[in-house]
């Protein structure tokens, strides 16, 4: 079975995700959690440690995030084998009007790797522009504007959306990126 490594967006997560994982594993996948050493229980917007904990653990793998994993998945996973981000949290240098973010720009991901984006439909304009932004960085990429999605995973359309992904990449697996 192929393999999907989650990163986490908060601690506790691998526990609150049990259903999303249980839903990967329908779909045919294992999963792994990517191990991350938190600083508290919030972002820690000061530090970019995050980053290269992620990048060491997802070279050549295919790598999925959902809003601050997918932020993490974007500027740490630069070896992954192909990445699907969710509703990626607009917390870059570019957000002026986002007060908390690291002082990072989103272009710090590496653009060669093949990308699903993801978006819920009735997610707020921000996260639309963080979306579109992310979508126009990446050279490979599939964009997904999910129908009638809030910012939520577990949205039947999101899960759908994230299936047709996963269908995809076990049919034709992705190229390792440059």
């Amino acid at each position: 079975m192929p393999l999907l490594t989650i990163v986490p967006p908060m601690p506790g997560a691998e526990r609150r995700f049990k259903p999303f994982v249980d839903f990967v594993h329908g779909a045919g996948w294992e999963t792994e959690f990517v191990r991350l050493e938190w600083n508290g229980d919030q972002p820690n917007f000061d530090s970019t440690a995050l980053f290269a904990q992620v990048d060491l653990q997802t070279a050549g793998k295919i790598v999925m995030g959902y809003s601050l994993g997918a932020l993490y998945a974007h500027l740490g996973a630069l070896r992954a084998r192909h990445l699907i981000l969710g509703s990626i949290s607009p917390f870059f240098l570019e957000d002026d009007d986002e007060p908390q973010r690291w002082m990072i720009s989103y272009r710090a991901g590496n653009a060669h790797t093949p990308t699903d984006i993801l978006v819920g439909a009735k997610e707020d304009d921000q996260m639309h522009r963080r979306a579109t932004a992310v979508r126009d960085f990446y050279r490979h990429h599939t964009y997904t504007d999910v129908p009638s999605a809030e910012h939520e995973l577990w949205h039947p359309n999101y899960l759908q959306a994230i299936a047709t992904a996963l269908d995809r990449l076990k049919a034709r697996p992705a190229k390792p990126a440059a």
